[in-house]
């Protein structure tokens, strides 16, 4: 008997696996997150769910300025990691990562970090969440 080869699609690369409309009240979510930090360059989605089907959680990181976040974490020595020592850092981090778990029904991993510290080790793929569009109308 012969097989017959049956030629697949290549499988369609995605924004991000985590779905509608989950990723709709995450965007929600961090739109208050941005109201509420208006100087830090913004909430940014990272890691496994930019990447495949499978992911473990929902990488969302808080990026500051390095000024900003040494003045929102003073206790914060230095920006090489080591703030997740802090208490500071881990009260907040982990309430809004257990806030925006409670309002998107993911399993979120939230951050804080300074701008340095992210973009020397972490050179993955980033992608905004959380912003705010203005129609035209609006503007006029």
């Amino acid at each position: 008997m012969s097989k017959l080869l049956v030629r697949q699609k290549p499988r369609r690369q995605k924004f991000c696996y985590v779905g509608a409309p989950a990723i709709f009240r995450l965007e929600l979510a961090c739109q208050k997150l941005e109201e509420a930090w208006p100087d830090a360059f913004g909430c940014y989605l990272v890691g496994s769910c930019l990447e495949r089907p499978d992911f473990r959680d929902v990488d969302v990181r808080m990026i500051m300025k390095d000024e900003d976040f040494a003045r929102e974490f003073p206790d914060c020595h230095s920006l090489d990691g080591h703030w997740e020592h802090d208490p500071k850092w881990l009260v907040m981090t982990v309430a809004l990562a257990g806030w925006l778990r409670e309002q998107t029904g993911l399993p979120i991993d939230f951050q804080f970090q300074p701008q340095t510290f992210a973009n020397k080790h972490h050179a993955g793929t980033r992608h905004a969440i959380g912003l705010r569009y203005v129609s035209r109308r609006k503007q006029e």
